[in-house]
């Protein structure tokens, strides 16, 4: 987990629930608010809460690049509480075969590599809203209790994925949102079962929450599943079924 440092003034504007969501993260090549490049896992980062009106925007920093600070900021320059991610916020995306149920279907995981949070309430120390989630959520996702089924499907979704080759089992995935705006783009590992499930049904689940699979071996379906049980459970995803083709 990143080192992640906050100011006394920052602990007071997030409180004890905005403290330990903001806290709780390892920074995988997430963009720094102050030089706009990569924070990595092992460079410590500060907490930096930018205030508009009501909201506040919680973002990270490199150490040298920006103090651990609350900033006000112009209201009219304010981010919205169903504002789209920040350009350049970065996903690690994950392709799996998950049970729900007594099926076994395709499932996609994005994680945010920094998650980034909202707090909308008038009080100091409100309970932090994860933007990504609540971008999805505006747009047909579904909280996530538990996996026995599959979430509803969400119109107009579209993700399209290459073909992996035989060598490394690495595909293209592209995802796009219902305006044509751009999630995601970039590389999963699928496996075979998922590329069969994906072939049967013409979608895929797609679930968006950061739980932390990243640390757990590729080998260990077992840890991830339970991992991902665990976090429906705790209120840690939001999901949808979205359809899927693949490309040539």
């Amino acid at each position: 987990m990143t080192d992640i440092r906050m100011s006394l003034d920052v602990r007071t504007a997030l409180g004890p629930d905005g403290v330990a969501k903001a806290g709780a993260v390892t920074l995988n090549n997430a963009i720094c608010l102050g030089c706009e490049k990569k924070i990595h896992p092992e460079e410590p980062a500060n907490v930096v809460v930018r205030i508009g009106g009501r909201v506040a925007h919680v973002r990270y920093a490199h150490d040298h690049c920006h103090p651990s600070a609350v900033v006000e900021i112009p209201e009219t320059r304010s981010p919205r509480a169903s504002a789209a991610p920040d350009e350049g916020m970065a996903m690690r995306m994950t392709a799996a075969t998950v049970e729900h149920g007594r099926a076994a279907l395709p499932t996609l995981i994005a994680e945010p590599e920094a998650p980034v949070y909202l707090n909308t309430g008038t009080g100091v120390g409100s309970e932090l809203l994860d933007v990504l989630a609540s971008h999805v959520l505006s747009r047909g996702f579904s909280p996530v209790g538990r996996m026995r089924q599959a979430p509803a499907h969400a119109g107009l979704w579209l993700a399209t994925y290459t073909t992996p080759t035989a060598e490394d089992r690495i595909a293209q995935l592209t995802v796009m949102e219902p305006d044509g705006t751009l999630f995601y783009t970039g590389t999963i590992a699928p496996p075979p079962q998922w590329i069969a499930g994906v072939e049967q049904y013409g979608w895929s689940v797609l679930y968006v929450g950061k739980i932390g699979l990243a640390g757990i071996p590729a080998s260990d379906q077992k840890a991830k599943m339970r991992l991902m049980r665990e976090a429906a459970a705790n209120g840690q995803f939001v999901g949808a079924r979205i359809t899927i083709h693949p490309l040539g």
